[in-house]
Parts: structure tokens; C-alpha cells; sequence
């Protein structure tokens, strides 16, 4: 394949993915017609199938593009746990987050307001849990991981739900605040983590 090929294909994929994400803002995914997509991206149906059995498997890649971009920040957050737990860092670990999510607020809205929010939810637990194994803090548990995964995951995805469905009421600075007060006295008690081993 050409570089010229390559780059037809990605802009291709990206009129599809982002003419799809236009119309979520605006009507439910049930709703929302393949015709509609190729009319608002400029393809043609052979275009589209090329990529994309169907919109499920549409909907499923522009999810999948959201959370692989989650996980490559948590990957550029600083590493946590090296000797002990740093409450600076930890606070910049929830910032890079947030940021993330705000940047993205529009796409978060869309997936977590619609009718397949929870399967949504479930991947985004699934893809902190993927983190947690990447970045070894399972090694410093202090209960059994399934329990704290369990746990702090839940708690946090439920939390950014929540600030989601306030219409982002609180800035990301307010809302990595509120994040360092309810999840930090949580991770640093040494209940959940022995981190000073």
C-alpha cells in the first residue's frame, strides 16, 4: 500500500467516524441511518463497507478510538508507587485524566447519555483495569484485586459519570480537586495499597 493509499483510507475513516459523531449529537443511535452517514461524510456505501459491516461495528471503533486514547494518557501520567505513594503526583495523575475527558466532553456526553451508556461504562472499567496491570499497582495491593478494582474503579467512572451528566457544571480543576479529596484519603490510608513495601 502507497503512502497516497494510506492517506485516502485514514481520511476516508475519519469523514465516516466523524460525520457519525454528528449525527450522535443529534439523534439516538437507533435512529441514525447508514444513508445519513455516507450523505454527511461524502462516501459512497462501498466506501463504508470496506471499513464498517454495519453501525454497530461503526459505533464500536469511534468507542474503541475514545478509550485508546484514555489509556495512552494514563500511559504519559507519571508512574505511581515507585517507593511511596506521592500525593502531588497522584493529584497530576487525575488531572491528565480530566483534562482528557473535558477535551473530549462532547463525545463523553454522546456515549454515556445513550441508550448503550452502560456497555460504554463497562469497557471504560475495563480499559482502567488494563491500566492498573500496565502501570504494576496491582503488585502493591493490599486486598484482593478483584475487590479493589472492583471498588476504585467503580467509584471513579461513577464519579466522572456523574460530572458528565451535570454538563460538565464543574471545571476540571474543581472536578480534580473533588477527585483528590474523595479517592486520595482512600488510596493512601494503606488499605487499599501497601505502598511503602
Amino acid at each position: 500500500m502507497t503512502k497516497s493509499e494510506d492517506k485516502r483510507i485514514q481520511k476516508s475513516k475519519h469523514a465516516i467516524k466523524e460525520a457519525f459523531w454528528q449525527l450522535l449529537e443529534n439523534k439516538d443511535f437507533s435512529k441514525i441511518s447508514i444513508k445519513e452517514i455516507l450523505a454527511l461524510a461524502k462516501v459512497n456505501r462501498a466506501t463504508f463497507y470496506k471499513y464498517f459491516a454495519n453501525k454497530f461495528e461503526l459505533l464500536e471503533s469511534v468507542e474503541q478510538d475514545l478509550i485508546s486514547e484514555f489509556e495512552q494518557t494514563a500511559n504519559q501520567a507519571p508512574q505511581l508507587f515507585t517507593k511511596e505513594l506521592d500525593s502531588a503526583q497522584l493529584e497530576n495523575y487525575y488531572h491528565e485524566f480530566i483534562n482528557y475527558i473535558y477535551h473530549n466532553k462532547q463525545k463523553f456526553s454522546v456515549l454515556l447519555s445513550s441508550a448503550s451508556a452502560p456497555a460504554f461504562i463497562s469497557k471504560l472499567t475495563t480499559a482502567d483495569q488494563k491500566i492498573w496491570q500496565q502501570k504494576h499497582l496491582t503488585e502493591y495491593l493490599a486486598i484482593p484485586e478483584n475487590y479493589a478494582s472492583a471498588a476504585l474503579t467503580g467509584l471513579i467512572i461513577n464519579l466522572i459519570v456523574e460530572w458528565v451528566k451535570t454538563n460538565f457544571k464543574k471545571s476540571p480543576q474543581e472536578f480534580s480537586e473533588l477527585l483528590a479529596t474523595i479517592i486520595s484519603p482512600i488510596i493512601t490510608n494503606g488499605i487499599f495499597f501497601n505502598y511503602q513495601t
